[in-house]
């Protein structure tokens, strides 16, 4: 069976990679896993402050809205949102992938 899956790559401020890096590590992994999305890689570019990773969803679109409906509607969420964007820059890009 195929993953759907996307690879993002954040721009992280300066001076905040490492407690990103732990937050990602410590609480965004465990609570995206609840709502079923992957986290199968991830690495920082600290040379340019961007962290890669790749978050797997399933197979279909469907799964891809499903699931990030769940973890962007979850309490976690809603209280840590503004806390976690805080640690991220402008530059944000996602890109579709399939596994082949």
């Amino acid at each position: 069976m195929n993953k759907i899956a996307h690879l993002r790559v954040y721009s992280i401020k300066k001076g905040m990679e490492t407690d990103w890096i732990k937050l990602f590590n410590k609480k965004l992994i465990p609570e995206m896993k609840k709502a079923g999305i992957i986290v199968e890689t991830a690495w920082m570019d600290k040379e340019n402050s961007k962290f890669i990773w790749i978050r797997s969803y399933g197979s279909t679109e469907k799964d891809i809205e499903e699931k990030e409906k769940l973890f962007y509607e979850s309490k976690w969420w809603k209280e840590n949102v503004n806390y976690v964007r805080g640690h991220l820059g402008e530059n944000r890009e996602i890109t579709v992938i399939y596994s082949t």
